[in-house]
């Protein structure tokens, strides 16, 4: 694959696919919001656009454009429950509006729809595979449900379509309100740290070999199948703040604060990946003592400037 857009250029993945795909000689054309500029010195093809309206899709010329990986979009959960239409509006729309511009052109360039693995019941056996019960717990998952449906529509127009279910994925750059980078501020520069429920467990993939499962999946996947990338072992806030606090030479004194409990945390999720493994050969690299040391050492950096 030659040449490759991705939408959501400048978020927190979509800097580490840009390195990923460039390292693998793939030209990469670049979308970001409105009012982002490029923030990537190595991405030259560029373009500020408003996704969510037709006529800004249609200015993306897809003539030499083999492969999309379509990152854009709506992606916290909690603001969903206030902003159920936008949403949905918001993150169908913008994966239909990509389709059609290029159907307008009558290209048919292979996508990777981006969907989670938050979709699945959280009371279904572990670990949680591509066949497991989906639940739609929250408008942003439904809004996912429907950006599955209609990567599954546009396979029966004639596209190639992968679906990907990503689970937590974690790493530098990723930016506050989410565990492992607030942790890790505190860590560095409190000698308290407040915590909420660190006991349940997650299944955390460094996003450095989430972006080369999206990568092998674009060249290798199915289409018209669904495929869970995540590491397949869950670790509890406890690990994960650890793990942080080796990295360091501090003693932190931690704390519970109340304000941060969730009153109905699930105790483990935890996702197979035996399915993209079979299909692309991918398997987790990085563990996650690595990743969190570069977190500590990103958030180190930060500090000192």
């Amino acid at each position: 694959m030659h040449k490759v857009l991705v939408t959501g250029a400048n978020g927190f993945v979509g800097q580490h696919l840009i390195n990923e795909l460039q390292r693998n000689n793939i030209a990469v054309m670049g979308v970001g919001g409105p009012t982002t500029p490029n923030r990537n010195d190595q991405l030259t093809d560029y373009q500020m656009l408003d996704l969510t309206k037709p006529e800004e899709a249609a200015k993306i010329d897809f003539s030499e454009v083999e492969g999309v990986i379509h990152l854009a979009g709506l992606a916290a959960v909690g603001p969903s429950f206030n902003e159920p239409v936008r949403y949905i509006s918001t993150n169908v729309g913008i994966e239909t509006n990509l389709f059609e511009a290029a159907r307008a052109q009558n290209k048919q360039p292979r996508f990777l729809i981006i969907s989670t693995g938050a979709l699945y019941d959280p009371t279904a056996s572990l670990p949680l595979s591509e066949t497991s019960r989906v639940l739609a717990s929250s408008p942003y998952a439904v809004s996912k449900l429907g950006q599955e449906e209609m990567a599954q529509y546009y396979t029966q127009r004639g596209f190639e379509c992968v679906i990907a279910r990503p689970f937590n994925h974690i790493g530098p750059g990723q930016g506050p309100g989410f565990i492992v980078p607030d942790l890790a501020q505190q860590v560095v520069s409190q000698h308290e740290i407040l915590v909420g429920n660190l006991d349940s467990r997650r299944d955390y993939t460094d996003v450095r070999d989430i972006v080369r499962a999206y990568r092998l999946l674009l060249e290798k996947g199915r289409s018209g199948e669904i495929y869970n990338i995540c590491s397949g072992t869950a670790h509890s806030g406890h690990e994960i703040l650890d793990g942080l606090v080796s990295a360091t030479d501090k003693s932190p004194i931690i704390k519970q604060d109340s304000d941060k409990m969730r009153p109905s945390d699930i105790p483990e999720l935890r996702g197979s990946h035996d399915k993209l493994t079979a299909d692309t050969g991918w398997q987790p690299e990085i563990s996650i003592e690595t990743t969190l040391k570069d977190v500590i050492a990103e958030w180190q950096a930060k500090s000192s400037n």
